[in-house]
């Protein structure tokens, strides 16, 4: 490991005092032209950069955004850091990333963590059953941005997919290939995408005079949910013809239960997720599934943190980005009915 370039190394290269480097740094004023190149070239030839911390005590600013996720295991939040830890470097910014795990006390010891003085402005999205007003209060100072959970009493920007029209698509494309009964495996109650998204197929559902039948995962948003929540499905009378889950984690372990039972997908049973998530597809069948867009998510997010902390009014408190349908092999129409 290369040797931390320090003040007084330039400063003994130099041949000056370490009151000399650190004004020449700090741009002070009164410095002869002669002494700051004699600094400066010290400062090139070591290649020494000033400590971002003891800068941002200086200038109140670090040239750093934080971001706080609640699951970095989970794909879907794994590439909206990404693609925004892109944005954040384009302008010139580093991303901090904090991972609560869902979990509302570590949550708020990472928001205090970024908000003193580590961070210019902090994107987040809230971990489950976070109460928003307790975590993110008026003592926290620093311009912040809500990302794709849209927490109750949220006074900050937000940024999100627009989760109603999600469910609204999945419903509608599965009632257009002619599936009546459509069953919903929801995500966990009291997460925003997650009950917009069973709402969006409700609205469809009675739209066309049908029952919605849905069932709600745990915390535990993934495959071992959607796998144990299809078995209950498939234990009832009468079978669903088509199931739309909230996300495409649930949707695989929902294709396993199907599997398991001696079902086919899409001849038995048509499946539809949401996220595309790069493995959705890759499986067999290819996955049908609502495209969010992330990269496009992360941008502005970042785009919109920068504003509030130039102090700039944002255009918009609520951005809502649209979905896109991806149809692949997992669905078709329910067997017996014309193709």
């Amino acid at each position: 490991m290369s040797k931390l370039v320090t003040l007084r190394d330039v400063a003994a290269y130099a041949g000056v005092s370490v009151t000399t480097v650190s004004n020449v740094v700090r741009k002070w004023p009164y410095v002869s032209p002669e002494m700051r190149d004699r600094v400066q070239q010290a400062i090139d030839r070591l290649g020494y950069s000033p400590h971002m911390v003891a800068k941002g005590l200086r200038t109140g600013q670090t040239s750093a955004l934080a971001f706080i996720v609640p699951d970095l295991s989970n794909p879907y939040f794994a590439e909206i850091v990404a693609a925004a830890e892109d944005a954040a470097q384009s302008c010139g910014y580093t991303l901090l990333v904090f991972n609560t795990h869902e979990d509302p006390e570590r949550e708020a010891v990472c928001i205090q963590r970024a908000a003193s003085r580590w961070a210019d402005g902090l994107l987040i999205t809230h971990s489950l059953h976070t109460e928003w007003a307790e975590v993110v209060g008026d003592h926290i100072d620093i311009p912040i941005v809500a990302v794709d959970r849209i927490p109750q009493n949220c006074h900050h920007p937000v940024c999100a997919v627009d989760n109603l029209l999600v469910g609204q698509m999945a419903t509608e494309y599965l009632l257009q290939l002619g599936h009546q009964r459509i069953a919903h495996i929801a995500g966990p109650p009291g997460v925003r995408p997650a009950e917009d998204r069973l709402e969006g197929y409700r609205q469809a559902m009675q739209a066309r005079g049908l029952q919605p039948r849905y069932v709600p995962c745990s915390d535990h948003w993934g495959p071992n949910q959607g796998y144990y929540l299809m078995n209950r499905l498939l234990d009832e009378d009468e079978a669903p013809t088509a199931v739309f889950t909230s996300n495409d984690r649930v949707a695989i372990g929902a294709l396993h239960a199907i599997r398991d039972r001696g079902l086919h997908v899409p001849d038995d049973i048509s499946l539809v997720g949401v996220d595309d998530i790069e493995v959705s597809a890759h499986i067999t069948p290819p996955l049908t599934t609502v495209r969010q867009p992330l990269e496009q998510l992360a941008t502005l997010a970042v785009e919109q943190l920068l504003r509030s902390i130039r102090g700039e009014r944002p255009p918009q408190m609520t951005t809502l980005l649209e979905p896109l349908l991806i149809a692949r092999q997992s669905t078709a129409p329910p067997k017996g009915s014309p193709a």
